[in-house]
């Protein structure tokens, strides 16, 4: 590769300028009689260099990003270049970011930007510049390989190394750098396919993706007492023990037994948690238990009733009239 791509635009200004000198030779050439003399073909105009183009934030980056390429500090440069890109849009940037991942080693990345450039820059690249670019991708093919997925599920996220590569199915397969390398395939409602391969260089990597429903379940178990029933959402499902799968969520538990107190709770299972819940039923109050104690309680009050009956019944003078609150006298029925 090239340190520097003068592409179109460079090329254009080189062609006027051959052709000017072409012009002036011929000028300085002795005049011929016949036949009259041709006007010069029409020159292209020049493009306007990127550097000059570009205003506002976008050039300031681009700006960042030469003098950081110039110092060697191509990370520093790329991500310079990716955000003039971004503000400016200017197809001739993806050339100077393919050239900043290109020395940072990142080869697959090359490819998929110098594709992308020939998907957007479209006409405006000469057949030069596309040849060019197919000679890079051709020189790198050496450092990457291909994967192509043949996915069960469309729509579904393709990653290298968590890093969004396409979505299935895969328009091209798609370039991935040597080494070992995470392949995942990810859809909402389904269980991620996850694979990790070993790439070498100029190869290609076929995978098959089945992806499967995602089952949000969890387990319950549940011990309680050896004559206690266990139902599960109004549902009893067995004695003394029980574990089974459950669907992730709120479950009723209601743990009973005869003579016992039930046991209700709401129980939350989480996706491929194991819940054990350990029940102790306590023994209900016997039936008739209040109406003894308000029994006891009501022959309490007669009886208090009787007594302060009965001292109304006594002749004043007698000992049952005299009592003290502290140290106020009380009389009961007669005088002092």
């Amino acid at each position: 590769m090239r340190g520097k791509h003068l592409g179109h635009w460079g090329r254009a200004i080189a062609a006027a300028l051959g052709v000017w000198l072409a012009a002036g030779v011929a000028a300085a050439q002795p005049a011929r009689s016949a036949p009259a003399a041709t006007p010069p073909a029409a020159t292209p105009p020049a493009e306007t260099p990127l550097a000059e183009s570009l205003t506002g934030m976008a050039r300031a980056e681009h700006g960042a990003g030469a003098a950081l390429f110039d110092d060697g500090d191509y990370a520093g440069a790329l991500a310079r270049y990716e955000r003039a890109y971004e503000l400016s849009r200017d197809h001739r940037l993806l050339w100077k970011v393919a050239l900043c991942q290109k020395n940072l080693r990142r080869y697959a990345k090359m490819i998929a930007t110098l594709r992308r450039m020939e998907a957007e820059a479209g006409a405006a690249l000469s057949a030069r510049d596309k040849q060019d670019i197919a000679d890079l991708i051709k020189a790198a093919g050496a450092f990457v390989s291909f994967l192509a997925i043949t996915a069960s599920e469309p729509g579904a996220a393709v990653f290298v190394d968590d890093e969004p590569v396409g979505t299935t199915p895969l328009a091209a397969p798609v370039p991935i750098d040597i080494g070992e390398r995470r392949i995942r395939v990810s859809k909402p409602g389904f269980v991620d396919f996850i694979r990790q391969v070993k790439v070498v260089g100029g190869d290609s990597v076929a995978l098959v993706a089945r992806l499967d429903r995602a089952l949000h379940r969890g387990r319950l178990a549940i011990a309680a007492g050896q004559d206690d029933l266990i139902a599960i959402d109004g549902k009893v499902v067995g004695k003394g023990r029980w574990e089974g799968s459950v669907q992730s969520g709120t479950h009723a538990l209601r743990v009973t037994a005869p003579g016992m107190t039930p046991h209700e709770a709401q129980i939350l299972v989480r996706d491929d948690e194991r819940r054990r819940i350990d029940v102790s039923l306590e023994r209900a109050a016997q039936r008739g238990g209040a109406s003894k104690w308000l029994w006891i309680g009501g022959g309490a009050a007669i009886f208090a009733g009787a007594l302060v009956a009965g001292s109304l019944l006594f002749e004043p003078g007698t000992p049952a009239e005299q009592g003290s609150l502290g140290t106020v006298p009380l009389g009961f029925g007669g005088r002092r």
